[in-house]
C-alpha cells in the first residue's frame, strides 16, 4: 500500500525536475540530421541515416540513460582511470588501428569502428573539471597552476596528432583553454601563454603532414587552386549560396545532390542543409546549437556544486567549437579539418560520444535541487 501510494508522486516527482528542454533541443537537432542523411542518400553508397537512427538507439539506451541515472560525482571519483583508458584506446589505434585515408583513427572491434579520439573530448572534459574543482584560485591561475593539466593535455594530443587528426588535437586544446578561461587567469598567465603559441607555431607547421599544410594554404591563399585542394571549399561555398534564402527543396539540392560536394554526411553536412533550406533553415539549425548552448550554460550555473558547474561548462564549449568550426569549414572562414556538426554529422562514435554528454547534463540537471556540494 505504501508503495503504491508513493509510486506516482515519486513519478510526479521526476517529471518535475526532468529536464525536458534539453531532450527537446537534442531531439530537434537529431532529427535535423537524420532528415539530412536522408536526403543525402542519394549520392551515399548506403542508407546511412538508417545506420544512425541504429546509433541513436544503441547510444541512448546503453549510454545516455545509465549516464542520467548514475550520480555525476561517480565520474568525479572515475575520473583519472576514465581518462588513462581512454589514453591507452589512442595508443592501441596507433600500434593497431584501422587505416582509412592515410589516417589510423579507429579501433576495428568487428561489429563497429570505434573511434577513442571522439571520447577523449568526454573524457578530457571530466578529468579538467576534476582538477579545477580542486585547485580553485580565486585570483586566477598561474603558468605553474596550469603546468600539470598542460601535461594532460599534452598526452592526448600528442597521440591524437600521429593519428594524425590535427581537427581533433586542436579542439582537444580549445575545449580545455575555454574552460580555463572560464576559471579566471593571471594576466600575466594569458601573455605567457599567447607567447607560447606564437613561439610553437612555427614548429607546428614543420611537423604537419603536407596535406594538413595544403588545407592551410587553401584557407590563406583561396584562389591559388581552385580545382585541387580548394575543390571542395569551393563547392561547399556554391551549395551554400544557392540556397538562398528559403532553399531549394528537401532533395533537390544540385550541388550535393550531382556529387560535386563531397561528404554531404560528415564534414559538409551543413553545405547540404543550407542549399535545400536555405538562409532561413542553417539560421534555424544554427538557432538550436545557440539554444542548447545557453540551457547547457544554465545547467551550469544551477549545479550544486563546482565540478558539475565545470563539466557542463566543458559540454557546452564542445558544442560550441565544432558548431563554430565546422560551420566555418562550409563556408570557408575557416581550414578543413575534419570535425564533424554535432547530432547532424554521420558518425558512431561521434554520436556515442554526445549522447554521453547528455547523459551527464541530465544526471547534473536532475540533482540541482538534491543536494549542496
Amino acid at each position: 500500500m505504501i508503495a503504491e501510494a508513493t509510486t506516482p508522486k515519486r513519478l510526479k516527482s521526476l517529471a518535475s525536475t526532468f529536464d525536458w528542454m534539453l531532450l527537446l533541443l537534442v531531439t530537434g537537432i537529431a532529427t535535423i540530421g537524420i532528415l539530412n542523411l536522408t536526403s543525402a542518400a542519394g549520392v551515399l553508397t548506403q542508407p546511412l541515416h538508417v545506420v544512425q537512427l541504429i546509433w541513436f538507439g544503441f547510444g541512448i539506451i546503453f549510454f545516455a540513460v545509465p549516464c542520467a541515472i548514475i550520480d555525476y560525482r561517480a565520474f568525479e571519483r572515475w575520473a583519472y582511470l576514465f581518462y588513462g583508458l581512454v589514453n591507452f584506446a589512442l595508443l592501441l589505434v596507433l600500434l593497431v588501428g584501422r587505416e582509412l585515408n592515410g589516417s589510423k583513427r579507429w579501433l576495428d572491434l568487428g561489429f563497429f569502428h570505434f573511434q577513442p579520439s571522439e571520447v577523449m573530448k568526454v573524457a578530457l572534459v571530466i578529468v579538467v573539471a576534476k582538477f579545477l574543482a580542486e585547485r580553485e584560485k580565486a585570483q586566477g591561475y598561474t603558468i605553474l597552476d596550469l603546468a600539470p593539466l598542460m601535461a594532460l593535455l599534452a598526452l592526448p594530443v600528442v597521440l591524437i596528432l600521429k593519428e594524425p587528426d590535427l581537427g581533433t588535437a586542436s579542439l582537444l586544446a580549445l575545449i580545455t583553454f575555454s574552460m580555463v578561461f572560464f576559471e579566471g587567469l593571471k594576466r600575466s598567465t594569458i601573455v605567457l601563454l599567447v607567447l607560447a603559441g606564437i613561439a610553437i607555431t612555427p614548429i607546428a607547421w614543420m611537423s604537419m603532414k603536407s596535406y594538413q599544410q595544403d588545407r592551410i594554404r587553401a584557407f590563406l591563399q583561396l584562389e591559388e587552386d581552385p580545382y585541387g585542394r580548394d575543390w571542395q571549399v569551393k563547392n561547399s561555398v556554391i551549395a551554400v549560396g544557392a540556397g538562398g534564402l528559403w532553399g531549394r527543396g528537401f532533395g533537390k539540392g544540385t550541388q550535393v545532390q550531382k556529387g560535386f560536394v563531397p561528404e554531404p554526411e560528415n564534414d559538409f553536412a551543413m553545405a547540404n542543409w543550407a542549399e535545400e533550406h536555405g538562409f532561413a533553415g542553417a539560421a534555424g539549425l544554427l538557432a538550436l546549437y545557440l539554444a542548447l548552448i545557453l540551457w547547457t550554460l544554465r545547467i551550469a550555473r544551477q549545479a550544486r556544486d563546482r565540478f558539475g558547474m565545470l563539466v557542463a561548462v566543458g559540454i557546452a564549449t564542445i558544442v560550441f567549437w565544432q558548431v563554430i568550426v565546422n560551420t566555418g569549414m562550409v563556408v570557408r572562414w575557416a581550414p578543413v579539418v575534419g570535425i564533424t556538426l554535432p547530432f547532424v554529422s554521420y558518425g558512431g562514435s561521434s554520436v556515442v560520444t554526445l549522447l554521453i554528454c547528455v547523459g551527464i547534463l541530465m544526471s547534473i540537471s536532475l540533482r540541482r535541487h538534491s543536494y549542496r556540494g
